[in-house]
């Protein structure tokens, strides 16, 4: 013999107006971070590998020790790109995850 138990759909419960105020802020916030990460990350990606001809383009002085650090990482430019990709998507998980909150239930 199998028990299986039964799930209604329950209606969402609204928190009340400051609720949804706090979580529109947090959720701006987070997205706005996130998107600010995914656009930092995309120019160091790109910044590195072309770090040093744009140093001797412009003839300036860049300590050895720093341009073969900026050569060192230019290596590992696609784990940048990808946590470019990372912040963006995760900035727009944030987005639609609060506009499903924060929207009314559907009624009947």
């Amino acid at each position: 013999m199998t028990a299986s138990s039964f799930q209604q759909d329950q209606p969402r419960s609204s928190a009340g107006p400051a609720a949804a105020i706090v979580i529109g802020i947090v959720a701006t916030i987070a997205v706005f971070g996130l998107f600010i990460a995914g656009v930092t990350f995309l120019g160091l990606a790109i910044a590195f590998p072309i770090a040093g001809s744009v140093a001797a383009e412009y003839h300036v002085y860049v300590r050895p020790s720093d341009l073969a650090l900026a050569e060192r990482f230019a290596d590992f430019w696609w784990v940048f790109g990808a946590l470019a990709v990372a912040s963006v998507g995760a900035a727009v998980v944030v987005a639609v995850k609060a506009i499903e909150r924060l929207s009314p239930a559907p009624r009947d």
